[in-house]
């Protein structure tokens, strides 16, 4: 299951996962370090009106399988608002 604003807000995600726990059903949430979503609406992607705030501004910050943005871990900027 991929958390995501579009499908609903936080409360209606713990109403979906206590009627699956109800059926007897695991519920397994995707959560990805290494990538995020290329969607300017819900998303860090042009956070700051750049191409690179927190990704790869070339060709290297677009994971094309999935359609998002690969983080640029060398840059301090990010780093420090990690910690």
């Amino acid at each position: 299951m991929l958390m995501c604003s579009r499908y609903g807000t936080p409360e209606e995600l713990k109403e979906l996962i206590d009627v699956a726990h109800g059926y007897g059903l695991s519920v397994y949430l995707d959560l990805v370090h290494s990538h995020a979503s290329s969607n300017t609406a819900d998303g860090l992607n042009m956070f700051d009106g750049t191409n690179g705030c927190y990704f790869h501004a070339n060709a290297r910050g677009e994971h094309t399988l999935w359609g998002s943005r690969l983080f640029n871990y060398t840059e301090l900027v990010f780093s420090a608002n990690a910690l």
